[in-house]
Parts: structure tokens; sequence; C-alpha cells
């Protein structure tokens, strides 16, 4: 059974080092499969803010996959490079985590997308090429694993392009966001009789708190079950905080215990 940590907006530059420290401890003790960090390692995408975030990436216990977030790109205040090389230092800083970050075994498919927009700060968007390499990634997926797809930005904050629900229709089980730095979770429902889970991660470590703690999810996959376990900070230890199961009959995906 595949066991996926679900981690996002570290922000480091902005982070508690005791929070830091206590993740890295609790992930350890979960013994992931697979660590997904769905973007804003970084606070302001300053060259020491990603040497911290390389160190991180470098202590986890499980191999990790990688996109960048909004804050991840150059700042607006360098606007030559945010047109023209906008991801240049997140490529030469987490090598090995650009391009299309992919995980590829016989019970777990997961694509990373880039949904990062230059000529915006906050907003994201899904575009065609994504769909393309999604589509290029399941052909080649056994049918029996659960297929992922993360990007940072979740369905509310996208601009424009694609509707999420495309995942769901292209054969995507499960899309893992972040950015809103609040722990969530739905089902997306698209126009012909397919679905996925939404799960959306709250900051891992920052001090950028909004409404919830800082958190994490544990994702334990046994197709056609998935379970879902939010993680949080007490003050003192990562916790268990909300357990959810979910399960998939004919296409469709449903939380555990509902018609």
């Amino acid at each position: 059974m595949p066991v996926v940590a679900h981690i996002s907006d570290l922000h480091f530059g902005r982070t508690d080092t005791t929070v830091v420290e206590a993740l890295l401890g609790d992930l350890a003790r979960q013994r992931p499969d697979l660590v997904i960090v769905s973007g804003d390692l970084t606070q302001r995408a300053r060259t020491r803010q990603f040497a911290e975030a390389r160190d991180f990436l470098d202590r986890l216990p499980a191999p990790a996959l990688v996109v960048p977030g909004n804050h991840d790109i150059a700042p607006l205040y360098r606007p030559l490079n945010r047109l023209f090389r906008p991801r240049a230092k997140f490529e030469r800083h987490l090598p090995g985590h650009a391009d299309w970050p992919l995980w590829h075994d016989d019970k777990l498919v997961a694509v990373g997308l880039d949904s990062t927009r230059p000529l915006r700060w906050k907003s994201g968007k899904l575009r065609s090429r994504h769909l393309e390499r999604v589509e290029e990634v399941l052909a080649a997926a056994p049918a029996s694993a659960c297929k992922v797809a993360f990007l940072h930005h979740p369905p509310r904050t996208a601009q424009a392009g694609h509707p999420y629900d495309a995942l769901a229709e292209r054969g995507i089980d499960l899309i893992l966001t972040g950015h809103a730095h609040r722990a969530h979770m739905e089902i997306i429902s698209g126009p012909h009789e397919h679905s996925c889970i939404l799960l959306q991660a709250s900051t891992a470590c920052s001090t950028r708190l909004r409404e919830d703690a800082n958190g994490y999810g544990l994702i334990h996959v046994d197709m056609p079950w998935i379970e879902v376990n939010v993680r949080g900070w007490s003050g003192e230890a990562f916790h268990p905080v909300h357990r959810q199961r979910f399960l998939k009959q004919d296409g469709c995906w449903r939380m555990a215990g509902q018609p």
C-alpha cells in the first residue's frame, strides 16, 4: 500500500525552525514512500531561501516530487527576469525538480503540473499542455494504479484556462494543491460521470498562517480506496487532526459512508 506525504507552502524565509524540525521528525516516523511538495518552497525566490529548501528536501525520508508556486518564480520587482526567465532560480537551485516531475510504478502514478503564471502574482492556470502531458503519462499507466496530478493552485484561484474537472475526465483520481494555506478536501465531478478527489494542504512550516495551523496530508492508497489523514501542529508536535476515506465505484469517487 503506497503512502504519500503531501506538503505545501513551506515558504523558507518565513519559517519556524521548531516546526521545520518537528515536521522532518514526524515524516521520518510516518515513513512515506513518496513526498509531494505542491509549491511555494520559498518566500521571495531568493538564493538563500532556495538553499534552505534544498537542504530540507535532502533531509526528507523518501523521494520528493516538487512543482513551483507563485512565490518560487522571479519577483515582480525584477520584471525582466519575471518575463523572460521566471523559473531560472528554481531550476538552478533545485536541479532534478524542474520540467515535468513524475513518479511511475504499478500502484501509483503521479505527475506534476506547473500552474504558475509569470504575468500574474497569485492566480494559476491549467493549460492545454498540462492536459496533453497528463494524457501522455496516463496512456502508459497501469489501469489499476492510482493516478495523481499535483500543482500549486486550487481550482477557485485559477483564472481562465481549463477547469480542473478536465483532469477527472482524463482519468486522474487525485489532485493535490496548496496556495490557500488551508486544509480542504472535496470531490470534483466531471461532465461525463467521472470524478476525482481534490486535496488541499495547509502551510507545512511557515509562520504565514491563515485559518489553519501548520499541517500536511498523509495519503494511504489501496485502490479502489484512498485514506487521507490530515496531521496538524499542536504547538508541540504533529498529531492526527482529521481522517477521511474515499471509495471509487464505476469511475466515480465518493466519501466513504455517503450514498
